[in-house]
């Protein structure tokens, strides 16, 4: 017989799960549509992993306790995607820098020089869903995955590796390791990043079709197969971010009446309803964690008060996050 799930954890699965998107539901990939074009799923898929409340009430803890102790963020860019087997070319030709950097493929091959780069993009167009020269269609999805200057090159490689096998399962696609000491390009990002290529038409014949939420997906993907490699990492969306430098409650104490319609109408008057329903959510995973039985929520409650009133900062601003030359 399964022990007895605590309340604590429940109001923690309730409040956390919509507060960082997790579905409740097995959703290991979004299913494909009428069109044979896969759908992106409104919540983060997990697996399976997820799905009890005991096990999303402590990814919900483990995202907050990354988050206080302010882990690297991971950055997934979705950069524009190469049209038709020219655009698909040009891509492969880039991110290898012409055949001097190792590409490897879905099956762990590795492709070096000019002539073996040739005969992947052969591969890429008469194999599978042929591929015309030119197109209008999204023929392929280049995504750089990237993390801080100072982590471990081979470890974001082997994430990358471990995320792109999970992901796209049935797809070709095409890695490279890009690090400031072995890109030969004149100004070499100083970012260790990934740049993976993923053709758009599975060998099935359905296509990708990513939106916002894969794309969260893909970021939480990443950063749990970097988290598997010993590496400490994390996502928080933009309106994560925005609520840590907006958050207006210093207190967990309950206050007067007057306060708190005083703090109701500030909220309404100066935010978004989004970044008010996330704010809201905030509160009551803090309180819930506040009155728990456990040292260790509490003292988590405490943090997030702290982090969210503005004194603790994240490693990297938005600003900086931009300035990233993940070339």
């Amino acid at each position: 017989m399964s022990p007895s799930i605590s309340p604590i954890d429940l109001k923690l699965d309730e409040w956390g799960s919509r507060l960082f998107n997790v579905s409740t539901e097995t959703l290991p990939r979004p299913r494909s549509n009428r069109n044979g074009r896969l759908s992106s799923a409104k919540f983060v898929g997990t697996g399976g992993r997820l799905s009890t409340s005991q096990a999303r009430a402590t990814y919900v803890r483990q995202k907050l306790q990354a988050m206080v102790r302010r882990a690297p963020q991971v950055v997934v860019k979705l950069v524009r995607a190469p049209k038709g087997m020219k655009g698909i070319s040009n891509n492969l030709t880039y991110i290898s820098r012409d055949g001097q950097l190792e590409i490897e493929d879905q099956d762990g091959q590795v492709i070096l020089g000019k002539d073996a780069v040739a005969d992947l993009k052969a591969e890429w167009r008469d194999g599978g869903m042929p591929i015309l020269a030119d197109s209008t269609m999204r023929d392929a999805f280049h995504l750089v995955l990237s993390m801080p200057t100072s982590t471990d090159p081979l470890s974001v490689q082997r994430a990358a590796r471990d995320f792109a096998t999970r992901e796209f399962s049935g797809f070709q696609y095409a890695m490279v390791l890009h690090t400031f000491e072995t890109d030969p390009d004149p100004h070499p990002s100083q970012h260790p990043h990934v740049h993976l290529t993923v053709k758009a038409a599975g060998l099935d014949g359905i296509r990708l079709n990513p939106r916002k939420p894969d794309l969260q997906r893909w970021r939480e993907g990443f950063a749990e197969a970097l988290r598997e490699h010993g590496i400490e990492a994390t996502t928080t969306s933009r309106i994560h971010r925005t609520t840590h430098e907006r958050w207006k409650v210093q207190h967990l104490r309950d206050r007067t009446m007057q306060a708190r319609r005083l703090d109701r109408q500030k909220r309404v008057t100066d935010t978004p309803g989004q970044l008010r329903e996330v704010m809201h959510h905030y509160e009551q995973v803090m309180r819930t964690l506040a009155r728990s039985d456990r040292g260790e929520d509490r003292q988590l409650a405490t943090e997030l008060v702290r982090y969210l009133g503005g004194r603790g900062q994240t490693r990297g601003t938005d600003r900086d996050r931009g300035k990233d030359r993940e070339r």
